[in-house]
């Protein structure tokens, strides 16, 4: 199961895998929508504690232009340099572009938050070995509500995790209908397989849950739909739970929603604040 936050038997620059008891070093890879947001958010919000280090991508140039565009002091380097220059990894990258980073992360021992957690149902061996190498992998609950609850369930006889996605076309790669259409029925492992970009928050429930075999999903295209809308349904021996979320889509990535990159940023306050309210 993914870790939550900072173990209690050490100091948060410790546990997250590096630094100095007084400063953590963030990194973020990928300065896309996601990426900018949570790079604002540090240098306007950070706790003391954090501080923005670097930034990656596969062009430095444009991700120098971008940290200039923040007033940013932090370093723009190519994606194999910045491990080199953070304690903390946040990786914004496409799926397509995460697997490498992240496996080069377990090996140095980084503390690593992925946004595309798809990546992690895909790979099991990556988290296996961030298992055996103590490497934290920090899974944020990006656009999940009820995620406390389900990790608690699973302590007892987790027996049913469903969750049902409906997202305007917009949010579906453009896929048009006339009214409301069922494009995926199946598990958590085949929809990260088919809709990689799309259910981050089936891969979440999954890897905090039942598994990606056991977690059942569905994904519909609705042209009436101004909001990304998730239903969860958990059923265990302690509870039942019947969740809808209605999120704003991000205005740049439709895909996703705008509370992603605000998940990404209570992970990292997280890390140095000492009093933690939540599972």
């Amino acid at each position: 199961m993914p870790d939550a936050g900072p173990r209690a038997d050490r100091s948060p620059a410790a546990a997250a895998g590096g630094g100095s008891a007084a400063t953590l070093a963030v990194g973020i890879a990928g300065l896309g929508n996601i990426g900018l947001d949570v790079a604002r958010w540090l240098l306007a919000h950070a706790p003391a504690g954090l501080r923005l280090a670097a930034a990656g991508g596969r062009d430095p140039a444009a991700v120098a232009e971008r940290l200039v565009s923040l007033g940013a002091r932090a370093r723009a380097v190519a994606l194999p340099e910045l491990i080199e220059h953070c304690d903390v990894l946040v990786d914004c990258l496409s799926p397509e572009a995460s697997a490498d980073l992240l496996d080069a992360c377990v090996e140095r021992g980084k503390t690593i938050v992925p946004v595309s957690v798809c990546v992690l149902l895909l790979n099991p061996g990556l988290l296996e070995r961030a298992k055996r190498s103590g490497t934290r992998v920090i899974v944020p609950s990006g656009a999940v509500a009820g995620l406390d609850a389900l990790r608690a369930a699973a302590i007892g006889e987790l027996r049913a995790v469903r969750v049902k996605t409906s997202k305007p076309p917009a949010g579906l790669d453009g896929q048009a209908a006339a009214g409301p259409q069922q494009l995926f029925a199946g598990n958590a492992l085949d929809a990260c397989r088919a809709w990689p970009r799309n259910v981050n928050i089936a891969a979440t429930l999954a890897l905090a849950g039942l598994g990606g075999e056991r977690t059942e999903v569905q994904i519909w295209g609705d042209p009436a739909l101004a909001r990304n809308v998730h239903e969860i349904e958990i059923d265990s021996d302690a509870t039942s739970i019947r969740i809808r979320i209605e999120n704003r889509p991000s205005a740049a990535n439709p895909r996703s929603s705008a509370l992603t990159a605000q998940s990404v940023c209570e992970v990292l306050r997280g890390l140095v604040e000492p009093v933690r309210v939540g599972t």
